[in-house]
């Protein structure tokens, strides 16, 4: 997100930075302190009001994606309602996230209501797999599912770029046995994962966020968006089959976990790329049934159709 919408005023930026370091640290000690997760919650919806006063443009950008969602105008008063409870949602996920994860790993378990498709979870736990998830829902809580189930899984990041986030919540993944894997396109920074995946280990991975700009267009929502192919060349070269899944929320703020049946990809020349195509549409008609049902719970803080780094590169308007 951040080098879609970071400001061009470097005061903004160092300011910005200067600030991210201390709250993360207050906001890790406080959540230690909380007698529940609720009183988390209800300083996160005081924080997304404030953060919405100070950089509108996130708000803007927000409901420009559920415009798309919907099939509403941008500045429709249900874009604003919907962008808003995004926000907050993705904010309690950052509280339980920290709340959860420095507490006895029973206490998160306890608020999973649902669990579909184990048997293909099963796969990963014999074999290895690729978790494909998305910015959405309670992904960071997966880990703590997965150790219960016997599974220690490498999530696959880009680096933030404030580096005490990224301290932080390496930090907490650990504790819930989940070891990071810091990948930022460039070079060799892939060959972990090759080794990893050959040894049958499972790797988790988002796949919604095109980063390096290199992704493959796609229909995604009544519109061409781009995904990247770096889950899917990885099954490709190794073999692992990709499981999509998802950690989401409810009302009552449980969780439900879904893990889909694994898609094989062709690694042999003159296939290898069909199925590359195959398996991707097949992710994303599952992210999209995903989003239309749960819009609220799709984190994306810059406009995803129109990614302002893509157009700035490519020095042409976004195709509509």
């Amino acid at each position: 997100m951040q080098d879609r919408m970071q400001s061009r005023n470097r005061l903004v930026n160092l300011a910005a930075s200067a600030l991210v370091d201390p709250l993360f640290h207050l906001f890790l000690f406080a959540a230690r302190t909380f007698r529940d997760r609720a009183q988390g919650h209800l300083i996160a919806e005081d924080v997304v009001g404030a953060f919405f006063a100070l950089a509108p443009a996130y708000l803007k950008a927000i409901r420009e994606n559920m415009g798309v969602v919907l099939g509403l105008p941008w500045d429709h008063p249900e874009t604003e309602r919907l962008a808003r409870r995004m926000a907050r949602n993705h904010a309690y996920a950052w509280v339980d996230f920290f709340f959860f994860g420095q507490r006895p790993a029973a206490e998160a378990l306890a608020q999973f209501d649902h669990l579909e498709g184990a048997e293909h979870l099963e796969q990963a736990l014999e074999n290895g797999a690729i978790l494909l998830t998305a910015h959405a829902g309670n992904f960071e809580l997966g880990g703590l599912l997965l150790r219960e189930k016997g599974l220690r899984i490498h999530t696959v990041y880009k680096p933030d770029r404030f580096g005490s986030v990224e301290r932080l919540r390496n930090q907490v993944r650990a504790q819930g046995g989940v070891v990071g894997v810091p990948v930022d396109g460039i070079g060799f920074s892939t060959l972990p994962l090759l080794k990893l995946l050959r040894e049958g280990r499972t790797v988790g991975m988002q796949g919604d966020r095109d980063f390096n700009l290199t992704g493959l267009p796609l229909p995604f929502l009544g519109r061409e968006a781009f995904f990247p192919k770096g889950p899917w060349e990885l099954a490709a070269m190794t073999g692992a089959p990709v499981i999509v899944s998802f950690f989401r929320s409810d009302e009552r703020h449980r969780f439900h976990a879904t893990f889909y049946e694994p898609i094989h990809v062709r690694g042999e020349r003159g296939a290898r790329q069909a199925s590359i195509v195959e398996g991707m549409t097949r992710y994303v008609a599952i992210l999209e049934d995903l989003v239309r049902r749960h819009p609220d719970q799709w984190y994306c803080f810059y406009p995803f159709w129109d990614d302002p780094l893509r157009k700035a590169l490519s020095g042409s308007a976004p195709a509509r």
